[in-house]
């Protein structure tokens, strides 16, 4: 199967209370970015990890429909996405990264 790309999911916390960033994972993050880097596909974005997030999907709401930051994050990413998919023949054989 191709590799479109990666994403980096909960890439940072936002802090519900002052909304900075904190890296919980790593420190400086990029973990996404220098994996793309060195399997030599796109990097296609990063989902931050966002207490607001947790709590609505567990509710069964996309968080494309509460938050405009989000929508547009998630956008982005289908973007890249479509993009690389336009690119890409569809032999459905390839498996190589």
């Amino acid at each position: 199967m191709p590799v479109l790309g990666i994403v980096e999911n909960m890439s940072g916390f936002i802090c519900p209370h002052c909304g900075q960033t904190v890296d919980i994972f790593k420190r400086g993050g990029g973990g996404g970015e220098k994996a793309a880097e060195a399997y030599g596909v796109p990097f296609l974005g990063r989902i931050p990890l966002v207490a607001e997030l947790v709590e609505k999907s567990d509710q069964g709401i996309p968080a494309v429909v509460y938050s405009e930051e989000m929508r547009k994050i998630f956008d982005e990413i289908a973007r890249k996405v479509r993009e690389q998919v336009e690119k890409k023949p569809h032999s459905g054989t390839d498996s190589s990264m």
